[in-house]
């Protein structure tokens, strides 16, 4: 009672009933007491789970490693939240055969773990990585290169290999196994002795993608009431950017992290984000997140989404609420508030360049389903990108990166080789033709 009543600012006692089903008051009061009863429930299981677990550790002088909902395990709680009290943000891939697809939850658990580590600092991001169910032995670094490329596209840069179950004896080949649960990499693998390669394209992946400050130029708020594994574990969102990166931003972040500077939502870890987006399910809003996206906007931030519907907890004043939604949203296109602006409407790519934001890397597909995804990293001295080509055929794209004045090179990490690219610079990007065969990745280094 007493943390409800520090996180929701009222006494829950007279509402308790509706956890039973019974209606308390009007079934509006009853179902938003019960959205408050879930979010401090979030809350505590973040700060008296995983925050208690960490700050444990760290007095004992070790460090945490982070998972939280994985891709279809979604409970109460913001799996962002559980994981800012990690050294180590963490999600999870598995595999898929390569006539399905990974499970959209992973892709959003990715991300959200890559996310955390950019707004809070962590230089790591960490991953179960290629696990397997009921394939036994059945995976070698041809099949698995696509997945821990996904992984790499996605902001991870320490896979943790699943699994590695302990070989003691050399008489029961191929030796012990977690059940059902793989990919089995051990030293009784028939391609053990071969696998130096693999581990050596993988270390030296992870290690550039270590280097520098991830950009990403959209802070995407998928909404409150969901975590990201559970609010797109049936499909990624559509209005995701594909030529600018993007970071999932939680309440957490927005309420007490972000602040402005110079006209960008910036974090005290380095993060720094021209824009911020509410998609997902942020058409309902609390009146504290409402307010701090008003003060937000009067710093100077930019704003893309469309006008929320309302308040889903008990306590929100809605008279102060809908005016502060008629200040955040005119009616028109594009709502001048302070030094910032709230443009309407879903389209994120087309509002950044209407403020003259270029896209970050972008090229003209040679087929409709053509997909190559990039991560940007920014150096002291340069930028990386890293490119991969997720279809299992060979391409050839101009692709156009949003860097001038540097040479790009090509840095292959299967091989080690370095070898200068050809380019050309137009306007505020350079042009570079690129040759990937099929499922290929490399680094573009300026």
């Amino acid at each position: 009672v007493e943390h409800f009543k520090r996180l929701r600012g009222y006494d829950p006692r007279p509402f308790l009933p509706a956890l039973t089903g019974t209606i308390v008051g009007s079934r509006r009061q009853s179902d938003a007491f019960l959205y408050d009863f879930r979010q401090t429930l979030a809350s505590l299981i973040a700060s008296e789970h995983y925050g208690v677990v960490a700050q444990v550790a760290h007095e004992h002088g070790l460090v945490v490693y982070g998972e939280s909902l994985e891709g279809h395990r979604a409970t109460l709680g913001d799996d962002m939240q559980m994981r800012k009290y990690a050294d180590y943000p963490m999600a999870a891939l598995w595999t898929w055969n390569r006539n399905g697809a990974p499970v959209s939850g992973q892709l959003a658990d990715m991300k959200g773990a890559s996310s955390v580590a950019h707004l809070y600092g962590r230089s790591v991001v960490a991953a179960e990585s290629m696990t397997s169910g009921l394939a036994y032995w059945a995976h070698s670094p041809a099949e698995l290169r696509r997945i821990i490329d996904l992984e790499f596209a996605y902001g991870i840069n320490r896979p943790v290999i699943h699994t590695s179950v302990h070989q003691p004896v050399d008489d029961k080949k191929p030796g012990l196994s977690l059940l059902i649960f793989g990919q089995f990499f051990t030293r009784h693998e028939t391609w053990a002795d071969m696998a130096r390669p693999w581990i050596d394209y993988i270390a030296r992946n992870s290690y550039l993608l270590q280097q520098g400050r991830n950009v990403a130029d959209v802070a995407y708020f998928a909404g409150e009431d969901a975590p990201l594994t559970d609010a797109l574990f049936k499909s990624v969102a559509a209005d995701l950017p594909t030529r600018y990166a993007y970071d999932f931003v939680n309440a957490d972040a927005l309420l007490d992290l972000l602040s402005v500077e110079n006209g960008e939502l910036v974090s005290p870890g380095g993060a720094r984000y021209r824009v911020l987006r509410l998609g997902g399910r942020s058409s309902s809003m609390s009146l504290p997140l409402l307010r701090r996206l008003a003060e937000l906007a009067e710093a100077g931030a930019t704003i893309v989404g469309e006008a929320p519907t309302g308040s889903p907890g008990l306590k929100d004043d809605p008279d102060q609420y809908a005016a502060l939604v008629k200040r955040l949203w005119s009616g028109a296109p594009t709502t001048k508030v302070g030094r910032g602006q709230v443009i309407a409407g879903r389209d994120v790519e087309a509002a950044l360049e209407s403020i003259g934001v270029v896209p970050d890397f972008s090229y003209e597909k040679p087929a409709d389903d053509s997909e190559v995804l990039f991560v940007h990293r920014r150096l002291d001295h340069g930028d990386i990108y890293f490119v991969n080509n997720r279809r299992n055929r060979a391409e050839s794209i101009e692709a156009r990166f949003r860097v001038t004045g540097k040479a790009p090179e090509i840095w292959r990490a299967d091989t080690g080789a370095i070898e200068p690219a050809s380019y050309r610079i137009e306007g505020d990007v350079t042009v570079v033709p690129l040759e990937f065969g099929p499922e290929d990745s490399f680094f573009v280094v300026f």
